[in-house]
């Protein structure tokens, strides 16, 4: 695999769970306002909470990714020069 894909891959990968995160961050703070939508299961808190935390992981991963790519790419420039 090249690593301009690698590294576009790590970026599609952060940009998802940012979305993802955005995503359940709104879920959580409707939790408060919609107290009816809340009592009919409309809801569920626990479930956006074990989402935001695993698209945090997801986001570091995908972050760790395009580091390693970046310096894979620094080394090859060095070894060229």
């Amino acid at each position: 695999m090249q690593i301009g894909a690698v590294i576009t891959q790590g970026l599609i990968g952060m940009h998802s769970s940012q979305a993802e995160m955005v995503r359940s961050a709104s879920e959580i703070a409707a939790v408060g306002t919609t107290q009816q939508e809340n009592l009919q299961g409309g809801i569920d808190v626990a479930n956006a909470l074990v989402n935001m935390q695993l698209q945090s992981q997801l986001f570091d991963s995908s972050a760790k990714v395009v580091k390693v790519a970046d310096e894979a790419i620094g080394t090859l420039l060095d070894i060229k020069v």
